[in-house]
């Protein structure tokens, strides 16, 4: 009975980590967590949005037949979004005590998120518009107790004069106290916008509302973020918590009521309200996982849920060579499961689109993952912005004679190791005089692994990439590794053109990766352009600075794949790059990969497809240092054992399907895989 009752208590205690998730890993008074990506809580009927379900809760905001909104596949950094046309509301739980109304009754303080874009034109006469909105009537479009929250819109605001609206068109939250402003500057003066709109913009917005009389009303999206909150008084009359009443009669996405006033026309990919105020420190981190899921970047610092910083904006605005400001069109990937953040490809909607598709002469750089990350692992990339002529100034020693490089750099900071990535930049509308696009020979991504940003210097921290292909006017770069910089795990690149000309640069790495295998390390590189390459020598380090050659490979033209194993390397960190020596002499040095070998029994594990919905398969990923048996088991939350199997496994990655699920109800389950000694338990969700 002991051995069942502690199983229990750590059933429990895995199953509340795994649902704990929430923005930015920010929880207290979490009420309203709306995610258009979240497959499982959307009801959708031949593309129209019949239901959405709370993230946070089995809440639901739903749509009457013929004003549902739609899905809008890859609206935001290759994500969904909810279409609202301006005839299409929903609406969720209301009343006082109801759960699920997002503010409870007579709230004094509350703070709302919102991931949202709108094409509405600035316009005299431009309509209102409620993104989301709670409210005393529900049904009535003209009441004058509206006393509610919301995130308001008002393009033609600019249109109407000082004291109500100003120019630029404002929004932001309209407690609805007399004069009913919005989004300006604080009483008495009401003339300056603190938040403007401007259509297809997309934005992130807070609205912070503070259980004060006067300055009570806090404003930011990613325009201010850099520089904090504007703050305004929602009462002239300085008596904001007495004349401010919060009701839940009614809570509305794309309308103000049921009578469908203020209708909303746009796109909205996240909500999350709190019933209480958001500090400083919880803004950031709410702030930076939006923006590194939806590609909307931040003027100032990225947080993970873990409080980790995981972009520094001080430290990066004046960086390296020529002390670059880089905080330009940041975006990343990265894992962060207090978040529930899984972002595997993303690029800046600053230059590219929802699609990933570039916009003219912005050179938009997609990156994507190519293997499953590691919690609290990020890679976030930062653009000095120094324009995208080409210049001949700060080019790599080894570029051909003839070579130019467009002027604008960009650094990545990593925290953690996300792998290999792939890469690929658009050429449209920038310059590119004697090269053809197309022609892979022509360009080269050039890495500056001691991370300050002069090429002229650190030849043997360099590495060159040629496309692998072209689609139309965008080049791809395969298998890049942009962890772990020489320069606190920092790595500056930059994009060469006219690279044919000249001299032929020495072999383009491909890749280069290092896998324990028991007590030794596996090296596999892959290269192109070796035509004229002769050895190459391997250099190992136990520091990652001090290296000493342990072996060599020959060279054979015909062959792109090598590979070389460092036996009984011993416990520890273990650090490699591989030296190519041309024919003539002329050499280049591999990036710098690591080893750890102080468990070389230790695995890891994750769930595929979870939540396991409808006849989809359920499935685990298992990577590990060798290969072996795995002994998987399913057990309920009682603490019941229900199937076992045997599986074999390889060194690396091992996609099992769970077939011994397929009969199962629907609830929540513990997978235990036992691989030697060591074991890993996950949760996995069958709805």
């Amino acid at each position: 009975m002991k051995k069942i009752y502690f199983f229990l208590l750590a059933l429990i205690g895995l199953q509340s980590g795994l649902l704990a998730q929430s923005p930015g890993g920010v929880s207290t008074a979490l009420q309203l967590w709306l995610k258009a990506d979240n497959t499982a809580t959307l009801s959708p009927t031949t593309g129209s949005l019949n239901s959405w379900t709370y993230s946070n809760s089995t809440n639901q905001f739903t749509a009457t037949v013929g004003s549902q909104p739609t899905v809008a596949p890859s609206t935001f950094n290759f994500l969904p979004s909810i279409a609202f046309n301006g005839a299409q509301m929903m609406s969720g739980p209301t009343g006082a005590g109801t759960p699920g109304a997002p503010i409870p009754l007579n709230s004094p303080a509350y703070a709302i998120f919102a991931v949202w874009s709108s094409p509405a034109p600035v316009v005299s006469g431009g309509p209102n518009m409620r993104v989301w909105a709670q409210r005393a009537n529900a049904g009535a479009a003209g009441d004058n107790a509206f006393d509610g929250a919301s995130l308001f819109v008002f393009p033609g605001g600019q249109f109407n004069g000082a004291p109500f609206f100003v120019t630029p068109s404002p929004y932001g939250d309209q407690p609805e106290i007399s004069p009913y402003v919005t989004g300006v500057s604080a009483a008495p003066a009401y003339n300056a916008a603190i938040l403007t709109y401007t259509p297809n913009t997309p934005y992130i917005s807070e609205l912070n509302l503070l259980n004060q009389n006067t300055n009570d009303l806090e404003l930011m999206d990613q325009t201010n973020y850099a520089t904090g909150p504007g703050v305004t008084s929602t009462d002239p009359a300085g008596n904001a918590t007495a004349n401010r009443k919060i009701t839940d009669a009614g809570n509305f996405l794309g309308a103000r009521s049921l009578a469908l006033d203020e209708p909303f026309t746009g796109n909205l990919a996240e909500l999350v309200v709190y019933s209480t105020n958001i500090s400083a420190a919880q803004r950031s981190a709410i702030f930076s996982y939006l923006s590194l899921k939806w590609g909307i970047p931040l003027g100032g610092s990225y947080i993970s849920s873990a409080g980790t910083t995981i972009w520094d904006a001080v430290a990066n605005a004046s960086y390296g060579f020529n002390s670059s400001n880089y905080n330009n069109f940041v975006f990343g990937v990265g894992q962060d499961n207090g978040s529930g953040l899984s972002t595997t490809q993303s690029n800046s909607l600053a230059t590219g689109s929802g699609n990933g598709m570039g916009q003219s002469g912005m050179g938009n750089i997609v990156v994507a993952t190519t293997a499953a990350m590691s919690d609290q692992n990020f890679l976030i990339v930062g653009s000095n912005n120094a324009g995208l002529t080409e210049t001949t100034t700060n080019l790599p020693a080894l570029a051909p004679a003839g070579s130019a490089r467009y002027a604008t750099q960009w650094v990545v900071q990593s925290t953690g190791n996300v792998g290999l990535v792939n890469l690929s930049f658009d050429f449209t509308g920038l310059p590119h005089v004697g090269s053809t696009i197309g022609t892979t020979t022509d360009f080269r991504l050039v890495l500056d692994n001691d991370g300050d940003g002069d090429f002229t210097t650190g030849v043997a921290n360099q590495n060159y990439f040629a496309p692998s292909s072209f689609t139309g006017n965008v080049a791809n770069f395969t298998g890049i590794n942009l962890s772990g910089g020489l320069n606190n795990g920092k790595i500056v690149f930059a994009i060469l053109s006219h690279a044919a000309g000249g001299t032929p640069l020495p072999v383009t790495w491909t890749s280069f990766t290092a896998t324990p295998e028991g007590g030794n390390v596996n090296l596999n590189w892959a290269v192109s352009a070796n035509q004229n390459a002769s050895v190459y020598e391997v250099d190992h380090s136990t520091d990652g600075v001090n290296f000493a050659k342990i072996g060599e490979v020959a060279n054979d033209p015909d062959i792109q794949s090598y590979g070389f194993t460092h036996s009984n390397a011993g416990a520890g960190m273990h650090y490699y790059r591989i030296q190519e020596v041309d024919l003539d002499g002329k050499s280049i040095y591999s990036q710098i990969v690591s080893a750890n070998l102080s468990n070389v029994d230790n695995f890891v594990v994750r769930a595929l497809n979870n939540p396991v919905v409808g006849s989809v398969q359920a499935e685990i990923e298992i990577n590990a240092p060798k290969a072996g048996n795995a002994s998987i088991e399913i057990w309920n939350l009682a603490g019941e054992r229900l199937a076992t199997q045997i599986q074999a496994v390889n060194s690396g990655t091992t996609r099992i399907p769970l077939a011994m699920m397929n009969g199962l109800a629907s609830t929540s389950y513990v997978v235990k895989v036992k691989i030697g000694n060591v074991t890993q338990t996950l949760q996995i969700v069958k709805l």
